[in-house]
């Protein structure tokens, strides 16, 4: 099935569209929001963080930029699919050409967008894997270091430099905390 990247605007025009897309994507974002209130946002911890507020993808325990190079918004593009948007620069995450090497980007029609689409997949206690849609690898911070990359599986740390939870912060937008860093 060929999957096209909508554009947020066309789910405000195509309400039972995004009903759809709500309805398959909503499970996984119940079980990352559970038992996060949004004050518990900066309680320590690291963070999905563009890199000097530029393409690169890091984990950090702070942005100096005000937030924005760690504010996230998931924008449904089918099937309980998203992308993952930047507040900053409005770019997604995005495996380059579909390798295990993540930066951001404006926009992607390699391999029909597959390579800037992610699932969240609930693993347990609110805790969620963000896998890319084009090789269903995982969104992984190697060894649990601040380095990103994709992989198909990690028990390192008993698989939580893997585990991801979303913190809302305000107007959709949120923090994307991993669990390694909440130990």
């Amino acid at each position: 099935m060929k999957m096209s990247c909508l554009r947020s605007s066309s789910f405000r025009s195509a309400p039972l569209t995004r009903l759809t897309t709500l309805s398959i994507v909503m499970p996984a974002l119940v079980g990352l929001l559970l038992g996060q209130p949004a004050s518990a946002r900066m309680e320590g911890g690291k963070y999905l963080t563009a890199k000097g507020c530029g393409d690169g993808l890091t984990l950090s325990p702070g942005s100096s930029d005000g937030d924005g190079c760690q504010l996230w918004r998931l924008e449904p593009v089918g099937g309980g699919w998203v992308r993952l948007q930047l507040k900053h620069n409005r770019k997604f995450v995005d495996a380059n050409h579909c390798s295990d090497d993540l930066l951001l980007h404006p926009g992607s029609t390699y391999a029909d967008g597959a390579c800037q689409h992610w699932r969240l997949l609930p693993h347990a206690d609110g805790w969620s894997r963000l896998q890319l849609r084009y090789n269903q690898k995982f969104l992984d911070a190697t060894r649990c270091s601040d380095d990103l990359a994709l992989n198909p599986g990690s028990t390192w740390a008993g698989g939580a430099c893997q585990l991801w939870r979303l913190i809302p912060v305000a107007d959709g937008w949120s923090r994307i905390k991993i669990k390694i860093s909440d130990e």
